[in-house]
């Protein structure tokens, strides 16, 4: 039985996603501890009303360096942009604090065998944010696969479809310069379920993305708003998975396909489905929770505090750091890529 403590927390990088997050701990999680400081190093920064209203008399740093240096600070979620999260995380570990960084990991796969070096060279208590398998309906998907409600599972199909206004606004303001800002914020969360609901990694993936219709005027790089991915597993299951960016609403769905039938689910839904080899539907109702992402948010964060008292000395889930990102990179270069390979040479047990 692990020995619970009230956790001292920092945030570093407070835009939209660390405020949320801080309005979370403090309204949702007031036992496991409270936000002591943030840094973000933009003036005038404007607060979320929830922040005002759960959060009181945090320390603001314009430097992320003068947090860890607080020694009342045991533990820090990174909520900055990707390019500075292996800089950040070396720094916050040997500091000794214990660290949640937010997806995606890092931008390049040589940052990712960098950052993944870090987190297991050393005892330390680090884990990705990636808060999608926490979702109630696919947590409960994760349960019926492990469980073998399909039986063996032959292949899977992902859509996310993050909707016209999203994307219009996300590209045109966030990732205008950046041809990879879609595709790799989105489908991290997306191929890192897949990966995790089957317990294995992705073997060789042959992807295309392209942008059609979200763009600045003039021609100035921009983020891809589309793409088409397929692949097999190093497990054999075969997949595939789509983002488009021209829907009326944002969703994710998956389809997993077995020995005994399928399995269908919508992350924000309330239910999962499956569907026998004989036309029988079964439907598996779950309790989807007010708050960040349909209760997802508290679950992560309660999780990770959990395992940072339980005291292993041991990062939990590092080679998540390289699969979460190695299938939207593989997309992106247009062509057949053998990412097990790459994975073995990183991840070597």
């Amino acid at each position: 039985m692990i020995e619970q403590k009230y956790h001292s927390i920092g945030i570093i990088g407070f835009g939209a996603r660390g405020q949320l997050l801080a309005e979370t701990i403090g309204s949702e999680l007031p036992e496991y501890g409270r936000v002591t400081a943030i840094a973000d190093n933009r003036e005038n920064l404007l607060y979320r009303q929830g922040v005002g209203i759960y959060c009181h008399n945090f320390k603001v740093y314009r430097d992320y360096r003068e947090l860890l240096a607080d020694d009342e600070i045991d533990t820090v979620i990174i909520e900055t942009y990707p390019e500075t999260h292996l800089e950040i995380t070396a720094a916050a570990i040997r500091a000794g604090k214990a660290v949640m960084c937010d997806k995606p990991a890092v931008p390049t796969l040589a940052e990712a065998e960098e950052l993944y070096k870090v987190v297991t060279s050393a005892p330390c208590a680090f884990q990705m944010g990636l808060n999608l398998p926490c979702r109630p309906a696919l947590i409960k998907t994760k349960e019926l696969i492990d469980s073998g409600a399909i039986g063996k599972v032959f292949s899977v199909r992902g859509c996310c479809d993050v909707g016209y206004a999203f994307a219009h606004d996300v590209i045109l303001r966030k990732f205008a310069g950046d041809p990879a800002g879609l595709v790799l914020g989105k489908l991290t969360h997306d191929t890192d379920f897949i990966q995790y609901c089957l317990n294995t990694y992705a073997e060789v993936v042959c992807g295309f993305t392209a942008n059609f219709q979200h763009r600045r005027h003039g021609s100035g790089a921009t983020s891809d708003d589309t793409a088409v991915i397929s692949g097999v597993m190093n497990n054999g299951v075969l997949f595939s998975q789509e983002l488009t960016s021209c829907g009326s609403a944002y969703s994710r769905r998956f389809t997993f396909f077995g020995e005994k039938g399928e399995l269908r689910v919508n992350s924000k839904e309330d239910f999962v489905e499956i569907i026998t080899l004989d036309g029988k539907s079964k439907r598996f109702d779950v309790n989807v929770t007010t708050g960040g992402h349909g209760g997802a948010d508290k679950t992560l964060l309660s999780s990770f505090l959990d395992y940072v008292d339980s005291n292993t000395g041991k990062a939990k889930w590092p080679e998540r750091i390289c699969s979460s990102i190695m299938i939207p990179l593989a997309a992106m270069e247009n062509t057949l890529v053998k990412t097990g390979e790459w994975y073995r040479s990183v991840v070597k047990n």
